[in-house]
């Protein structure tokens, strides 16, 4: 098991617990919008499901097909989650015209002040670890569970708004509307979550400025080089580093290679989630040669392709 299996693992104990108790408590105190936002948080189960089979799937190793492993999996879960969420929306959008005359009962906002306590917890911790794994799976958990806290917040306005009905007639249709707002928060979720899915599964380059500085600074550590351009290919939790870099025009091609081994060396083995590195090397302008080496490999020190030119001017 994964750590991003078990961080998913511990969000779904966490929401099984909350959609069964907002489902019966909803039933109970005659909350329509608390049901729905129970099944809201069943989503979120579906979420973890299918976010735990995405991560177990986008470690499997790379292959002749797959030279570069099967990160894009964790894109193609989360749209799988994604395409979850907006149904389930669309679904609690027509249960909220159910016509009914039952009323909030104010108790229940007791059950939905805990769960809003409990649902910004899982949230937050799935945020952090999201980005500490660099999982698009558990960030994409984390924006539909911080969700599932905004909708339980509005749960809890319509039941108070819901108990002044008496005094104010239009509060009875507090708890119908309160349904429909969490419906079109939970699909614009989805769809938000679908259209940004989509655009990774092209290929797409790393642009978080702390991620692109984390690793130019390791490049830029090795005072023989300087940085021509560095990008960050994304392929699920781990990347494909491609680099340029400039050194003195005159050393020799085993000179350019162990450069390239240190450079390697430490952006492999420091946890920078770089997994694939192609790294060319040009001479400083006004040297007196030209030499250009370019050489691939991967995290696991095998050289996917390797290809050496020099020429004189």
């Amino acid at each position: 098991m994964n750590k991003t299996t078990r961080v998913i693992g511990i969000s779904l104990i966490a929401n099984t617990f909350l959609s069964i108790i907002k489902i019966i408590f909803g039933i109970i105190g005659n909350t329509k919008s608390l049901v729905a936002d129970g099944f809201h948080s069943f989503s979120d189960l579906v979420t973890d499901i299918v976010g735990i089979v995405g991560s177990n799937l986008a470690e499997a190793k790379e292959d002749k097909e797959h030279p570069y492993g099967h990160g894009k999996i964790e894109y193609i879960a989360s749209l799988i989650i994604s395409i979850s969420i907006i149904t389930i929306g669309s679904i609690i959008f027509v249960n909220a015209f159910d016509k009914s005359d039952k009323i909030p009962n104010f108790y229940t906002s007791i059950v939905v002040i805990i769960t809003i306590i409990i649902k910004f917890m899982v949230s937050n911790y799935l945020l952090i670890k999201g980005k500490e794994l660099n999982s698009n799976i558990l960030i994409s958990s984390s924006k539909e569970s911080l969700t599932d806290v905004l909708t339980s917040v509005l749960v809890l306005i319509v039941v108070i708004l819901s108990v002044f009905y008496e005094q104010i007639p239009v509060f009875r249709y507090a708890d119908m509307v309160g349904s429909i707002i969490i419906s079109l928060i939970v699909i614009k979720t989805g769809i938000t979550l679908l259209f940004e899915n989509l655009s990774l599964l092209i290929d797409s380059i790393e642009d978080d400025p702390e991620k692109i500085k984390m690793v130019s600074d390791i490049i830029k550590s090795h005072s023989e080089v300087s940085l021509k351009s560095l990008e960050l290919l994304k392929f699920g939790s781990y990347y494909k580093a491609i680099i340029t870099i400039r050194v003195d025009g005159d050393i020799t091609i085993s000179e350019g290679h162990k450069i390239m081994d240190e450079i390697e060396e430490d952006l492999l083995g420091k946890d920078t989630n770089v997994k694939y590195i192609t790294i060319h090397i040009e001479p400083n302008e006004g040297s007196s040669k030209n030499a250009r080496i370019t050489r691939s490999r991967n995290r696991k020190r095998n050289f996917k392709k390797k290809s050496f030119k020099q020429r004189d001017k």
